[in-house]
């Protein structure tokens, strides 16, 4: 049915051009994470393919930037995927019961970005570790990234770096390969060695920190924050030994929302916070103006979000505002992208190198 096509195809311009062939469908739509123009990145947007000769259905997307993608047919209002591409992204824990699958579409740089596999450096290691959450009554999972020359008897920084709505504790390392990353800086001297914790932050049902009514929002976010600071900070501290004089803490739309919160409720157990892709939280906008002070003592305050990320613009864009408002000192970054894994590891990248000029 599909001899003799590929799909996707990486263009020079790295743009993305996708194909299917099918007869019989009177409607081939594309969606997940990639733009079709104009430039702007809407949330599980459909974009129509057109018909061609042979019933090859084609859309091609926009240049983007280097990066992992996501994406998945729509054929007659039924999802699927690509038959022509064998890589296929892994389904987070909240998002199994729904079955949403989605093939990877990988854009390469010039040259090899800190994301990709480098054969001929050292590595640290993964490893993945289970708890009992007395607050939450579950076992929760924790993924850490161990530096390569790790060793126990030795104090290390330790990075809390948390998942978005729709991932896992797993999802910072097989969607955003932050393990790559670390082992890339480190090597080429733009890191110091440090752990990074990766917790599950899901607290309630699926999205329910960001789409739940107001009232029951800040509860599932004031029990994040007892989650954190109760169970997720002790047992990080007692399985390794880090630098109480060094903790830093980051996430990604949801959980940068809960780093807001986490910051703001106690600023002086951190040197550093980056906020990727998100805004603030309740919380954590009532408190930023009676904190300025504590939060201008932050050795690092990271802000970023994607040009084209229609999900969390106004969120971000608020958050800003305030901090402005407020004279806190921020770093600002942005980029040609929406709100997708891209733009995270290049906020991650970004972050990390910023943070060894401080630590």
């Amino acid at each position: 049915m599909n001899e003799n096509l590929t799909s996707p195809i990486v263009n020079k311009d790295r743009s993305v051009t996708f194909n299917l062939k099918n007869e019989y469908a009177k409607t081939v739509e594309v969606s997940g994470d990639f733009v079709f123009g104009p430039e702007r990145h809407v949330l599980d947007a459909r974009t129509s393919m057109k018909k061609g000769l042979g019933s090859v259905w084609t859309l091609t997307s926009v240049p983007m930037l280097p990066g992992t993608y996501g994406y998945m047919y729509v054929v007659d209002g039924l999802r699927t995927l690509d038959p022509l591409n064998p890589l296929i992204r892994r389904v987070a824990e909240p998002f199994r019961p729904l079955g949403l699958r989605m093939n990877i579409a990988r854009i390469e740089g010039d040259e090899p970005m800190p994301w990709d596999v480098f054969s001929d450096i050292p590595h640290g290691r993964v490893v993945i570790e289970k708890f009992y959450s007395e607050t939450l009554r579950q076992v929760k999972g924790c993924t850490f990234y161990l530096p390569p020359n790790y060793k126990p008897a030795e104090e290390y920084p330790v990075l809390y770096l948390l998942h978005g709505g729709g991932n896992d504790y797993l999802s910072w390392v097989f969607d955003e390969a932050t393990d790559n990353i670390m082992d890339c800086l480190i090597y080429k001297g733009k890191a110091r060695e440090m752990i990074v914790a990766m917790p599950d932050g899901q607290v309630g049902a699926f999205g329910a920190l960001i789409r739940a009514p107001p009232a029951e929002r800040r509860r599932l976010a004031e029990l994040h924050e007892d989650y954190f600071f109760r169970e997720i900070m002790p047992f990080v501290e007692s399985r390794y030994r880090v630098s109480k004089d060094a903790r830093i803490v980051a996430g990604l739309s949801m959980g940068g929302m809960q780093t807001s919160a986490i910051v703001t409720a106690h600023p002086e157990n951190f040197v550093a916070a980056g906020i990727f892709s998100s805004g603030a939280s309740d919380q954590a906008r009532e408190r930023i103006p009676s904190i300025k002070d504590r939060l201008n003592g932050l050795k690092l305050l990271y802000v970023s979000c994607g040009n084209w990320d229609t999900l969390v613009e106004e969120r971000n864009r608020a958050l800003c505002s305030q901090l402005d408002e407020y004279g806190i000192r921020f770093v600002y970054m942005s980029a040609d992208a929406g709100h997708v894994s891209a733009f995270w590891q290049r906020s991650l990248v970004d972050y990390v190198s910023r943070l060894s000029q401080i630590l």
